[in-house]
């Protein structure tokens, strides 16, 4: 993929999960990205007919980050408490966010998945909501056992007492 800088200028890349396509907002905005498994989330006919025509209109660009994205980004979400709350379609758009900042573009990142929107913050990305409030620095998690405090940095159940570990907040997710 080429960059999407033009002329040395700053540009404005969305960057839309499923959710965005079903409400619509690739229909607003000049152009938006996101990866082929997203594309392959949207299975309704109405849905997949109109991201059929922005794809073959250039609104829709559709990228596959490379590798080096992906773990940079797993890294970071990991970092965070959050890797085990997200997808391998979750790491791949973040991973294609992630290439976008890195390559000096202020980008966006729509979707309502809080897991999403921590990493995305924590990536250098800001965030847009579709339904819900979105948040607005990022935080970190681990995952905390009710009964013992056992803690873990992946979710599951509690090696000691068989219990599902609860998702926590712990202190400033931002200074990572």
């Amino acid at each position: 993929m080429r960059k999407y800088l033009g002329g040395g200028s700053r540009r404005t890349a969305h960057v839309v999960d499923a959710a965005g396509f079903f409400a619509g907002y690739h229909l607003g905005v000049d152009k938006v990205f996101t990866v082929p498994e997203v594309i392959d989330e949207v299975r309704d006919e109405h849905s997949k007919l109109m991201l059929k025509y922005s794809i073959e209109a250039g609104k829709v660009i559709v990228v596959d980050p490379e590798d080096k994205y992906v773990v940079h980004v797993s890294r970071i979400a990991k970092e965070l408490g959050e890797l085990s709350s997200l997808s391998k379609t979750d790491l791949k758009l973040l991973a294609l966010a992630y290439k976008l900042v890195s390559e000096g573009n202020e980008v966006y990142v729509i979707s309502d998945d809080k897991s999403v929107q921590n990493v995305a913050l924590k990536l250098g990305a800001k965030v847009i909501g579709i339904k819900w409030r979105v948040l607005r620095r990022p935080r970190k998690y681990i995952y905390e056992c009710p009964i013992c405090g056992f803690r873990s940095e992946d979710r599951g159940v509690c090696p000691r007492c068989g219990v599902e570990l609860v998702k926590k907040r712990t202190g400033a997710g931002g200074g990572i």
